[in-house]
């Protein structure tokens, strides 16, 4: 095993930094944006479904 494996499991830090900078935006407590960026796909998937369920509505 290489020193690097447990790298892969770690998002790549200018996601996670985009990540939280934008669940700030949308209002969430400092703490959360932290946690939306370590968790980003995640936090996308949540973000996705969000968005899209009252756009599908007004069609």
């Amino acid at each position: 095993m290489s020193d690097l494996d447990g790298a892969a499991l770690l998002p790549p830090p200018f996601l996670a930094v985009l990540t939280g900078l934008g669940e700030r935006r949308r209002g969430a407590a400092a703490w959360l944006s932290v946690v939306a960026g370590m968790l980003f796909p995640i936090t996308w998937i949540a973000w996705y479904l969000k968005d899209e369920r009252p756009a599908r509505r007004a069609a």
